[in-house]
């Protein structure tokens, strides 16, 4: 068991390192969370600086994910609980919920972090590529067509859990996989509740790519 403790501190760690706040910081020369919508993200990034910039953090973002989840799944396998086939892949998602909460509560930024979006995608990244494609196909759908990040990110993080349920079914101790990633999308969907409501609103800001906008 410590060696998935290991796994889920080495993500919190990682995660812990907030590009959004490095590059506004140190680029940008400004803080990222003191400004338009107060959210360390690729998002507010992009409306703050461009979306060139934005784009370069969500990239930056999903990619730490990933190498934290392949790193715990290929190189640090921990199958202690002899999960057989699925061990590896659980052990990766554990990982990358470590960075997760590391995302959201950075050790290194006091404690104020995003949202955690880029991490939902860098664990279904890890863990199957065809339902990764899915869930991105269907973010940019929603999000081409409200024109709002939030809307597409809770639509997508809804589709986390299902597609873990029809994809791994059946399979020995498929259900740890769904609870994990049942977990990482509730915290997304719950990091999004004031979204939420000015969805409902009708308040919700619509993001441009073209244009620098401040969020409400």
């Amino acid at each position: 068991m410590w060696q998935y403790l290991v796994v889920l501190l080495l993500g919190y760690i990682v995660g812990s390192i907030n590009f959004s706040v490095l590059v506004t910081k140190f680029i940008g020369k400004k803080d990222i969370r003191s400004i338009g919508s107060g959210n360390a993200g690729g998002t507010n990034v992009a409306r703050a600086m461009g979306a060139k910039w934005g784009v370069a953090v969500i990239i930056m973002e999903i990619l730490k994910g990933v190498l934290v989840g392949l790193f715990a799944k290929y190189i640090f396998p921990a199958d202690h609980l002899a999960l057989g086939v699925l061990g590896d892949e659980i052990s990766g998602a554990v990982a990358v919920f470590g960075v997760l909460i590391g995302n959201i509560y950075p050790c290194f930024f006091g404690f104020k972090g995003g949202k955690g979006v880029t991490t939902c995608a860098a664990v279904i990244a890890i863990l199957d590529y065809r339902v990764f494609i899915i869930l991105v196909s269907l973010f940019l759908v929603v999000f081409f067509i409200g024109r709002m990040v939030s809307l597409g990110s809770i639509i997508a993080s809804l589709g986390m859990p299902i597609s873990i349920f029809i994809v791994y079914h059946g399979q020995p101790y498929w259900w740890v996989l769904c609870i994990i990633v049942g977990i990482m999308a509730l915290t997304l969907i719950w990091r999004h509740s004031s979204n939420i409501v000015r969805i409902f609103k009708g308040t919700e800001n619509k993001f441009k790519l073209w244009k620098k906008t401040e969020d409400k």
